[in-house]
């Protein structure tokens, strides 16, 4: 991450404060209501690796609250690799858009 972060940065040096950001703002997000989830009015495509962080039956859930939602579960994946494996990624994701209403 530090790599990718220098080499795209303005500030390349200021790499930690930005980690030192995310990571507040990751800790301080308390989540959705099941009636926020509910509530959501588009297609929604929940995809998360099978050893992400995100526990799949998380995923799962919300999966079930949303109206009009797909889950996609990606083999031998990690959190951070649903940025890296186009190669996973981009047939489900051109799946889901094929499938989406264009309305």
């Amino acid at each position: 991450m530090r790599e990718d972060y220098q080499r795209v940065a303005p500030d390349p040096d200021h790499f930690e404060a930005f980690a030192e950001k995310t990571s507040n703002m990751v800790g301080a997000f308390t989540g959705w209501t099941d009636d926020e989830l509910r509530a959501v009015a588009v297609p929604t495509l929940v995809m998360l690796g099978d050893t992400d962080f995100v526990r799949i039956e998380h995923a799962a859930e919300m999966f079930s609250l949303i109206p009009d939602a797909q889950l996609a579960v990606l083999p031998g994946a990690t959190h951070m690799d649903l940025t890296r494996r186009a190669d996973l990624v981009r047939p489900v994701v051109e799946s889901f858009l094929g499938e989406a209403d264009p309305s």
